[in-house]
């Protein structure tokens, strides 16, 4: 049970990007309800393993006529994770799309003639697919060599799509006179990193994650990282408006946050994180507004 709840955090923070084709890529659970009564639709994507410990999961939907779709190709591991999302050509039994830099994928659906029927974990409705396997190329080189993965076949899934039905918000409340406090810090501008301190009280442990966007042409691309440290990786005061960060692995280095009484407040220091793909971004610095509230999770989540 608990690695199901490490790996709801990574799609939540996969997600959280705000991709517009998300709810299109859903939409593909709707259609395969309505048709299983009536036959065995193809599932909408597949799942294998690549290397370093990474799973590689794909998802893909498209318009039927026009063959115009989107793809998603989830890249994840214990406390890491990399969303690519792209256009991609896409018809009830194949998928085609080019990841640029990282690889393609050209595939088409091989039915089996035997159904097999998945459920998201947090319950609801059962979906019922063709059983087959997805064959062709299936190319994957993770930037920096962080992770990869060839294959020219991969058997037909939907648990990556069940999965992001499953994933919910954190119940979170900030404010008031709670003894946790949030770190929140971001770059400035239209697109960067953003950086997440939270403790429940200062004799808990901290939980740290960073998650970057990018854009290279049509691919768009958000990595996240997570990570639990010990209650000195993460020390505050927020009555007074200090903090001071020192998260492990794959964080490095430090940062302080203060607030100056004329308003306004420093965030200075070293900190850096290594991303799957994107090492050394730094996370501190002029270009960063930093902010230090009161803040506690639910007694239920892992944090």
């Amino acid at each position: 049970m608990r690695r199901a709840d490490q790996g709801g955090g990574a799609i939540r923070r996969a997600c959280r990007s705000g991709l517009a084709l998300i709810g299109a890529l859903l939409a593909v659970l709707v259609v395969a309800a309505t048709a299983s009564a009536r036959s065995l639709p193809a599932p909408p994507g597949f799942r294998l393993q690549a290397s370093d410990g990474y799973s590689l999961s794909v998802l893909a939907s498209g318009n039927p006529e026009s063959g115009r779709g989107d793809v998603l190709v989830f890249v994840h591991r214990r406390n890491s994770a990399v969303l690519y999302a792209t256009r991609a050509v896409v018809t009830e039994t194949s998928i085609e799309a080019d990841l640029g830099a990282v690889g393609r994928i050209d595939v088409d659906f091989v039915p089996s003639g035997k159904a097999t029927t998945e459920r998201p974990e947090c319950g609801g409705e059962h979906f019922t697919f063709d059983s087959g396997r997805y064959e062709g190329v299936i190319d994957f080189e993770g930037e920096h060599g962080y992770s990869r993965a060839h294959a020219k076949s991969a058997r037909g899934e939907a648990k990556f799509a069940l999965s992001i039905l499953c994933a919910r918000p954190v119940d979170e409340g900030h404010g008031g006179n709670s003894p946790g406090a949030r770190l929140t810090a971001r770059s400035r501008g239209h697109a960067g990193f953003e950086f997440i301190a939270m403790k429940n009280s200062p004799s808990r442990p901290a939980r740290f994650t960073a998650t970057i966007e990018e854009k290279h042409g049509a691919l768009e691309i958000s990595r996240s990282v997570a990570v639990t440290g010990p209650p000195s990786a993460f020390e505050f005061d927020v009555s007074s408006g200090v903090a001071t960060i020192r998260p492990p692995a794959p964080f490095s280095g430090r940062a302080e946050y203060r607030r100056r009484s004329s308003g306004g407040s420093s965030w200075r220091g070293d900190l850096m994180v290594d991303f799957p793909g994107r090492p050394n971004v730094s996370l501190s610095g002029d270009s960063t507004h930093a902010s230090l509230e009161r803040a506690v999770l639910n007694p239920g989540h892992p944090f």
